[in-house]
């Protein structure tokens, strides 16, 4: 996080994983990686994306790569506005994977409990996709 005078903010995350078997069927399938959702890439359903099997479904990867960009603006007492950039994906060597990305925008608050985000995301990746709606309670990005 990184203050830009008294309104602005930049946030960053990045998320990198990688396991050591030689076979994504050396892994068990509650141990491998995917990726999107609400801390992930934003604009996929959670989970939805990583390797998939010659059938299309996602079967997760033995490596991760994500990362986030975000400018958060200061706009009332405790609310601010946002907007983002999401990329990055789960890895396979064996099954194809791709780079994908999201963008969107959203509402923040600081409430008692942390802070409340509130985002519209679209898959930029995907065609004829709708937005989707992402709610956090919780640590910021």
């Amino acid at each position: 996080i990184h203050g830009l005078g008294n309104k602005w903010r930049f946030l960053t995350r990045g998320k990198l994983g990688a396991s050591l078997a030689k076979t994504i069927d050396d892994i068990p399938f509650s141990k491998r990686f995917f990726a999107g959702g609400d801390n992930s890439i934003r604009g996929y359903m959670l989970d939805q994306l990583g390797p998939k099997d010659s059938n299309g479904t996602v079967i997760g990867g033995r490596f991760l790569a994500v990362g986030s960009l975000e400018l958060e603006r200061k706009i009332w007492g405790n609310w601010s506005g946002a907007v983002f950039y999401d990329v990055g994906n789960a890895f396979d060597t064996e099954h194809g994977s791709f780079v994908t990305h999201g963008i969107g925008f959203g509402i923040r608050w600081l409430s008692p409990v942390g802070t409340v985000r509130i985002d519209l995301a679209s898959a930029l990746s995907f065609t004829d996709t709708p937005w989707r709606l992402h709610i956090v309670v919780g640590p910021e990005l």
